[in-house]
């Protein structure tokens, strides 16, 4: 493969190989798990000696006391930042210590192909993975039920993203389809440097918004771009000659192995690639557009009146206890007083009840505490399919809540327009 330049490598290339080698392999660590279906419980185990090497460099060196590693959806935690401190000091170390040891070796040619094509597989998977997710909407669902009665300034930068890409479904499928395009070059060697190209501007933007819109996967992305950039260096190299009109020596072809180890190896990629499919699918099988509508009291309803304890609840905007409004997603819902605060559980559900609804016996079941699994249950009726009664126990009280149904707001109702005669910008 044409990635190795002469056959003798400056001592600042070797040097900066040794580098980049180690501290990839420990950013990467413990691929291929993880993206290999139900490897997720060994990948646990072999990332514990570095999660207790970080957890010991920030005591020792850095003076932290506590530095959870549990996994809490966020790749921007301290630990995280740590971690790659670590990483890079023991990058450091290491390619010092191989220089030393290693000094007589002019190149790496076959290591760096090996390196090459491993971190081609770690991009497509994270490629594939992001934009799976996009194209099912999982990622970014539609917007829920009780949206419209949130106010903009009161959401964080990454909800209003989050609200963004969710309300247009082409715009959050395109995106997928740019990812899984880059994922999907990348996994053959003569269109690698065109997907890591793909990836780089897919990328970009992404690091982009995660940045302004404050979102907790600023390292992970911005090493996505990074391994993208390594990937198409050297074709890249060759593709800015021919842009620039300069003459491009022909690509000579790969080294091949027997038949045989031909044959071992493309049913081991396509092995590979079969796995990380499958892995996707699981992983997102179970999450495919969280809000749609699987029961008949999806959407938001305002209430008429409230009675708690048999005492009858004014609409008063002092009233800490009132409903004004009661949205239900498919799996959560929210209550909204009249003072516009939620009446809901803390961390992490953000103020929505994980809750069912029970068709048949018209019941609602919700889950009022999470770690105890405390629950309550209601029964309702539809007097008409615009109206709803429940009653049942909420926050130590016997409830008789009488709704209607609301309608959906300017947002979800405007639609697309071809001709628009004037700006339609309220």
């Amino acid at each position: 493969m044409a990635m190795t330049g002469s056959p003798e490598w400056s001592a600042a290339r070797r040097l900066g190989f040794r580098f980049g080698f180690l501290v990839g392999a420990l950013v990467i660590f413990p691929f291929p798990l993880e993206v290999l279906p139900r490897t997720g419980w060994l990948a646990e185990i072999v990332v514990k000696p570095l999660h207790w090497a970080v957890g010991g460099f920030g005591r020792s060196m850095l003076g932290l006391a506590d530095l959870p590693s549990a996994f809490t959806g966020s790749g921007d935690r301290l630990f995280d930042y740590v971690e790659l401190l670590l990483i890079v000091i023991l990058g450091a170390l290491g390619a010092i210590g191989w220089s030393i040891l290693d000094r007589h070796r002019r190149a790496y040619p076959r290591l760096a192909a090996v390196a090459w094509v491993v971190l081609r597989y770690v991009l497509a998977a994270a490629m594939l993975d992001y934009g799976y997710s996009k194209v099912v909407r999982s990622q970014f669902p539609d917007l829920p039920a009780g949206w419209g009665y949130q106010r903009v300034g009161d959401s964080s930068p990454m909800r209003l993203l989050w609200d963004f890409m969710g309300y247009s479904t082409p715009y959050t499928v395109f995106a997928g389809l740019a990812e899984i395009l880059g994922g999907v070059l990348l996994l053959w060697r003569r269109t690698a440097t065109l997907g890591a190209l793909v990836v780089i501007a897919v990328m970009t933007n992404i690091v982009l918004l995660n940045f302004c819109y404050d979102v907790p996967l600023k390292l992970y992305s911005s090493e996505l771009v990074i391994m993208a950039a390594v990937i198409a260096l050297p074709g890249g190299r060759r593709l800015i000659a021919a842009v620039i009109g300069r003459a491009v020596a022909e690509v000579p072809p790969p080294v091949r192995m027997s038949r045989g180890r031909e044959r071992i190896r493309i049913a081991a990629k396509l092995a590979l690639i079969v796995a990380i499919m499958v892995h996707i699918i699981l992983l997102h099988s179970g999450s495919r557009n969280r809000n749609a509508r699987v029961h008949e009291l999806y959407g938001n309803w305002r209430v008429e009146s409230f009675l708690a304890d048999g005492v009858e609840h004014p609409p008063l905007t002092t009233d800490p206890v009132r409903w004004q409004t009661w949205s239900a997603n498919s799996r959560y819902m929210a209550i909204w007083l009249m003072n516009d605060r939620r009446d809901g559980p803390a961390e992490p559900w953000w103020g929505w009840y994980p809750f069912e609804v029970d068709a048949t016996s018209h019941t609602i079941t919700l889950t009022i505490d999470v770690p105890h699994r405390t629950r309550e249950t209601w029964s309702y009726t539809r007097p008409t399919p615009d109206q709803l009664v429940i009653d049942g126990p909420h926050g130590g009280k016997l409830l008789h809540v009488t709704l209607h149904r609301a309608p959906d707001g300017l947002l979800l109702t405007r639609g697309f327009h071809w001709i628009n005669e004037v700006p339609f910008n309220r």
